[in-house]
Formats: C-alpha cells, sequence, structure tokens
C-alpha cells in the first residue's frame, strides 16, 4: 500500500473488558483508532482479531492488506469520549480483578498519544474516567504525553513507556515511525519531575542484548523510579516475523521457531534476573511470559507469572 490511509470509525462501545489482567495491565482496555502509524515491526496487534475481524471493514476504506500495511493507516473514534460518557453515566457494576485491579488500559490495539488527534482524543477519555473515580494506565512511545502533566499528574493515572533498549539507530529499524528511546527517556524524566506515577514496557528486547546490557539499562531506567518495570522478549509470531524480514531486520531469524524463540526467552529471562538483582531492582520487574513457553522449563515457573497482580497501590 502506498502513502498513508487516515479517516474515522465508530464502535459500538469504546469500552471493552480485557483479558491484559493475565499480564497484570487491566482489566478494561480503550483504543481510540484502529491502526497505528509508529508501524513497529514487531507489533503483534495486526495478528489479533482486533485487526483480524475488521479486514473487509478496513478493506473497504482502501486498507487491502492490514497485517502487512500496519503503520499505514489510521482510522480515528471521534466519538469515543461522547460514547464513554453515556456508559459511565449508567454502568452499575464494574470488573475488578485481583491482576487487574479494575483498570483501565489506553491503549491496546494502538497509541494514545502517536499524534496531536489521538492526544486530542486521550485527553478527553483521561478526564472523564478521572472524573468518575478510575483507574487509568497508558501506555505509549510518545513524548505528546508530557503538554497534558496538568491531567496526567494524578494518583489513579500511572503512565508508562514502551523502552525495550536505548539504541536510538536500533530503533530506528524496527520503529520506523516511532519517536527514539531517548525521546521517550526525557520524556519520562519531564514526568517523574512533575511528580507522575511511572512503569516501564521493556518489551518486546531483542535477542541482541546481552547480561551487561540489561544492567546499563536497568540503572538507567531506575533513575525515573518506575514503580513497574514490564518484560517481554520479542515473539516473532504471526506476520510480525514476515513484517521484520521485509524490513531487514537480520536478527529474527533468530527466534522464528518456537524452539529458537523459547530458548532466547529464558536466556535473556536469567540475564535480566541477574541484572535486576545487581542493580538492586529485582522486586519491580513484571514478567509476562507466554503460556507456550510451559514446554520448555518448569510450568510453574510461568505459570507464577500469569494473572498475577503487579506490586503497585491504587488510592480508591
Amino acid at each position: 500500500m502506498k502513502g498513508t490511509l487516515k479517516g474515522t470509525e465508530t464502535v459500538t462501545s469504546p469500552l471493552q473488558e480485557s483479558a491484559l489482567s493475565k499480564k497484570g495491565l487491566c482489566d478494561y482496555v480503550i483504543n481510540i483508532a484502529s491502526g497505528c502509524l509508529h508501524g513497529c515491526t514487531f507489533c503483534y496487534v495486526p495478528s489479533t482479531p482486533a485487526i483480524r475481524t475488521r479486514q473487509a471493514l478496513l478493506s473497504d476504506k482502501g486498507v487491502k492488506n492490514p497485517q502487512m500495511d500496519w503503520g499505514k493507516y489510521l482510522f480515528l473514534r471521534n466519538k469515543a469520549p461522547e460514547q464513554l460518557s453515556k456508559i459511565l453515566e449508567k454502568k452499575r457494576t464494574w470488573k475488578t480483578t485481583n491482576s487487574g485491579k479494575g483498570v483501565v488500559l489506553l491503549c491496546s490495539g494502538t497509541d494514545p498519544y502517536q499524534n496531536s488527534q489521538t492526544a486530542f482524543l486521550t485527553r478527553k477519555i483521561v478526564k472523564l474516567l478521572i472524573a468518575s473515580n478510575k483507574r487509568v494506565r497508558i501506555l505509549t512511545r510518545s513524548p505528546l504525553w508530557t503538554k497534558d502533566l496538568d491531567v496526567l499528574s494524578h494518583p489513579n493515572i500511572t503512565i508508562g513507556m514502551s523502552l525495550p533498549h536505548f539504541d536510538d539507530s536500533l530503533s530506528k529499524l524496527i520503529e520506523p515511525s516511532a519517536p527514539p528511546p531517548s525521546v521517550r527517556f526525557k520524556a519520562l524524566l519531564e514526568g517523574r519531575k512533575a511528580g507522575c506515577r511511572l512503569f516501564i514496557a521493556a518489551a518486546p528486547t531483542p535477542p541482541s542484548l546481552k547480561e551487561k546490557d540489561f544492567t546499563e539499562y536497568l540503572e538507567k531506567v531506575i533513575t525515573i523510579n518506575p514503580e513497574i518495570i514490564f518484560w517481554e522478549p520479542i515473539n516473532a509470531r504471526g506476520t510480525n516475523g514476515s513484517r521484520m524480514q521485509q524490513a531487514g531486520i537480520s536478527f529474527v531469524t533468530s527466534v522464528m521457531t518456537q524452539k529458537s524463540w523459547a530458548h532466547n526467552f529464558l536466556q535473556q529471562w536469567e540475564m535480566l534476573n541477574n541484572a535486576a538483582q545487581k542493580v538492586g531492582c529485582l522486586d519491580k520487574l513484571h514478567i509476562w511470559p507466554d503460556k507456550a513457553l510451559k514446554k520448555f522449563t518448569d510450568p510453574q515457573k510461568v505459570e507464577y507469572w500469569i494473572n498475577r497482580p503487579t506490586i503497585e497501590t491504587w488510592s480508591t
């Protein structure tokens, strides 16, 4: 697909229950758009039902291959704030699991701050959620959230950035349209100064990282005092492996089989734990293991992290 397709779409409800409680992230998600302009080659979202079940609708909008054309389309859900307001007024029950804690995540299938349009929608939605005493988690690769510090410096909001490494050159290759790690870290420093609650998604880490890299990474990350550091390595599943190969990323071939992926996962997990012990932040690590890993290691080691609550605390 040539160029970038932009437009709008409407969904029945922007607020959806989520299975991401298994990762300790949330019980609800709000996605303010379909598609994402960051174009991360490793992104798993295009292979999920969120995109696969909408292929006919996206095709009608001009997106012929929603999975391989990931990064080249964005359809805003402009009515989401108005819809959410009505939902919150009527909703009498609120799902709150032990691991999801009733948290609402923005977003699981796109980036809430990728441009000014998504930032505008995100700000309106966050204000509605906070006015209703809801817990909010924001996950982004963009520094635009620092323009909303007046709203985001709140005890019931935690802001996280996807920051798998600090190599700007590597980022340009695998996350071609996302702000580089150096810019993301500056945003976190600004958020820290403003008193925001922060977390890190050290995900997905490339297989090239060694224990020394993890140690240096954690020594830098810990300076912004994140409440939690989520982690998982790159998993070349679905079409993301093909997109990474298409982008000329050589290391992808080393993790494209389940066996090689599992080997890398377990190896990096051990290196990360060793690094965290050296740095003194082991208690902040929160692992995101895949159940498929059980075939390659002690199943209890994997099960320990599935549906495990984070160490984060909330005021309400």
